[in-house]
C-alpha cells in the first residue's frame, strides 16, 4: 500500500513539474526606442495639465517652454558625450592599455550608459566588492 501511494505521489510530482517546464517562453520584447523631444515634452505638459489645471492656452505655452527644454537638455548631453569621448581619445594617447582600462574603470558608469552600475546588481552573486562604500542600501553586502 504504501509503495503505491508513493509511486503516486512521484507520478503527480512528475507531470506537475513537467507541466511548469513545457511552458512556452515569452518572446524578447523588441528594443524600446527613445521618446522623441516631441513626445517627452507632450508627456510633461500633460501631466501638468492634469495636476495644475491648466487652460489650453496655458498647456499650448507650457508644451513650447516643456519643448525648448527638452531639445536644449538633449543638446548639452550630446555635447557632453563628445567632451568624455575626446577626453578618453587623449588618455588612450597618453596612457598604457593596462592604465587606460584601470582608468575606464574608475570613471564608473555614465548616466544613459547601457547597463547597469555594479552596485545595482541584485541580491544574487553580489560581492562585497561590487558595492561602493557609501552605499544607501540596507542590505548592502558591506555593511555585514
Amino acid at each position: 500500500m504504501k509503495k503505491q501511494i508513493f509511486a503516486a505521489v512521484t507520478a503527480l510530482c512528475l507531470m506537475a513539474t513537467t507541466t511548469l517546464f513545457a511552458q512556452e517562453s515569452k518572446p524578447k520584447a523588441e528594443p524600446k526606442t527613445p521618446p522623441t523631444a516631441e513626445q517627452i515634452a507632450q508627456r510633461q505638459t500633460d501631466r501638468m495639465t492634469e495636476r495644475l489645471k491648466l487652460t489650453e492656452a496655458q498647456a499650448k505655452q507650457v508644451y513650447e517652454l516643456n519643448l525648448a527644454q527638452v531639445k536644449e537638455m538633449q543638446a548639452m548631453r550630446e555635447k557632453m558625450r563628445a567632451a568624455r569621448k575626446a577626453e578618453a581619445d587623449k588618455m588612450k594617447s597618453i596612457l598604457t592599455t593596462e592604465q587606460f582600462m584601470q582608468w575606464s574603470q574608475m570613471q564608473g558608469p555614465r548616466p544613459g550608459q547601457q547597463g547597469k552600475a555594479p552596485h545595482m546588481k541584485g541580491k544574487k552573486g553580489q560581492k562585497q566588492g561590487d558595492c561602493p562604500k557609501d552605499c544607501p542600501r540596507k542590505d548592502c553586502p558591506r555593511k555585514k
